[in-house]
């Protein structure tokens, strides 16, 4: 009975240090699978802010065209009415 005493703690002691390293390389896993995501993310949003900015520079050129169309619309409105 002795032996089996011995045996027992000595079987939780390594089962015990195993569960610890198991959970401490799930931790690392963890660490790694996160700073993996953040620099895809990061990727990501850099590939989007890119797109945003064009798509922002595209509509600003149009909006500034569609101004000087109505600048030069209403120039020749303001000539055609003191011609009268």
């Amino acid at each position: 009975m002795e032996n089996f005493d011995i045996y027992f703690k000595i079987f939780s002691v390594i089962a015990g240090v195993l569960a610890a390293y198991h959970k401490y390389l799930m931790k690392q896993l963890e660490k790694k699978m996160d700073i993996n995501d953040c620099s895809k993310q990061q990727e990501i949003l850099l590939k989007e802010r890119s797109r945003i900015e064009a798509i922002l520079d595209e509509r600003t050129k149009t909006i500034f065209e569609q101004q000087k169309e109505i600048h030069d619309d209403l120039r020749i409105i303001k000539e055609y009415l003191l011609k009268k």
